[in-house]
């Protein structure tokens, strides 16, 4: 037993202070990261998603303008049984300073979609760790996925994924929902253009402003 009230309170107090650092946060409680990055640049896939997608072959665009918008060209298969890249989306996120979370409105081949989303952790400048939601009171709404550099390595996918689970709750230790990448393919004409006309569409609109 405790020999004095004083004592018990401060080992309780350690306890609960541990306990609260080793409880995975959901995406609405998690801290984000800053989106005007320009480490988030370039070209990625989406290479894993909880709960299990309902799309194949997710690639992604992310570009910057003048350092006010983060631009973002998604492509990716029309459902799950198929290999073909024959969705295409766009979405313009104005940058706030300070801000980690954004209500990110993709608009494009499909009907549009609306989400807030956070990015989490980037591991080593090739994987980028994030979640979304679309009620913040509802958790079976929200995800974490997670994306990856051309040159990853599919056999780090576990790991990562069990380094995320101890801090999010998006991501489940022994569970990883893969999204498919192997065999995807999209028209000759598709590959290019949508990414180029998608940029350049939302910098004339930019100017425009």
């Amino acid at each position: 037993m405790c020999k004095s009230v004083m004592i018990c309170l401060v080992i309780l107090a350690s306890a609960s202070t541990i306990l609260a650092q080793n409880t995975a946060k959901s995406c609405v409680d998690a801290t984000g990261l800053d989106f005007n990055n320009t480490q988030f640049a370039g070209y990625w896939k989406e290479i894993a998603r909880n709960p299990a997608p309902s799309v194949t072959c997710i690639d992604l665009s992310v570009g910057f303008w003048n350092n006010t918008n983060m631009l973002v060209n998604v492509s990716h298969s029309a459902n799950n049984q198929s290999l073909y890249q024959d969705v295409n989306e766009q979405a313009n996120i104005t940058l706030v300073t300070g801000q980690t979370s954004y209500n990110v409105n993709f608009t494009g081949s499909q009907q549009q979609s609306v989400g807030t989303i956070k990015l989490l952790e980037l591991v080593s400048d090739t994987y980028l760790l994030g979640c979304s939601y679309t009620d913040p009171a509802n958790a079976s709404t929200s995800a974490g996925f997670i994306l990856a550099r051309y040159n990853y390595s599919a056999s780090l996918i576990p790991e990562i994924n069990a380094n995320a689970s101890v801090k999010y709750s998006n991501f489940v230790n022994g569970t990883v929902y893969n999204v498919t990448q192997a065999g995807c393919f999209a028209s000759s004409a598709a590959q290019n253009l949508p990414m180029i006309a998608g940029f350049l569409a939302l910098a004339l609109l930019l100017i425009k402003a």
